[in-house]
């Protein structure tokens, strides 16, 4: 009887529906056999579920990580393996702060600040167009629209120099006077 039902299919096509929905039921399986394992309570949680716990975020289960919207739009995941990483949708830059200590932040025009350990220099390598990597210093500046100075990490290169505010991953770029 199981040869007919594949030769229907295979006449018939595959109905996608049905396979999305089969795909889902298996993942819905498979992470309620990982819960019934012995997977711990959220933090803090005791007796809630994680969906009860992180009511004003998400769980990606599949990929173990914790996603909060911050008031000020920034968003704040929080991984298993202790790494953190929040992202600026506005300005688009991405800072992780891994568990082994590398800090990386990625800056919307191609470059990235790299930070093997704490301690460590701050290197800007630039993508696009694998120059050699120049340095970046955390200081503080005041910035457009603040009344006090805040912590920056800057750098300059042929552009000009680069500003970002460390607490809201905003970007500034001053460009060199022609």
């Amino acid at each position: 009887m199981p040869d007919a039902d594949l030769e229907t299919q295979v006449d018939e096509g595959f109905d996608k529906q049905k396979l999305v929905q089969d795909f889902a039921n298996l993942l819905a399986q498979m992470e309620s056999a990982v819960r019934g394992a012995g997977s711990p309570a959220p933090q803090g949680a005791p007796g809630k579920s994680p969906e009860e716990h992180y009511s004003k975020g998400t769980i990606d289960s599949f990929t173990d990580y914790e996603e909060l919207t911050l008031e000020d739009g920034r968003i704040l995941r929080r991984y298993d393996n202790g790494a953190v990483r929040v992202e600026n949708p506005k300005s688009g830059i991405i800072q992780e702060e891994r568990s082994d200590g590398k800090l990386i932040i990625s800056l919307p025009n191609g470059r990235v600040i790299f930070q093997e350990y704490r301690g460590e220099p701050l290197l800007v390598y630039d993508t696009d167009k694998g120059t050699p990597p120049t340095l970046a210093r955390v200081g503080s500046a005041t910035l457009p629209e603040e009344t006090q100075a805040r912590f920056v990490f800057h750098f300059q290169d042929q552009d000009g120099s680069h500003l970002v505010d460390l607490e809201t991953l905003r970007y500034y770029k001053v460009k060199r006077p022609d």
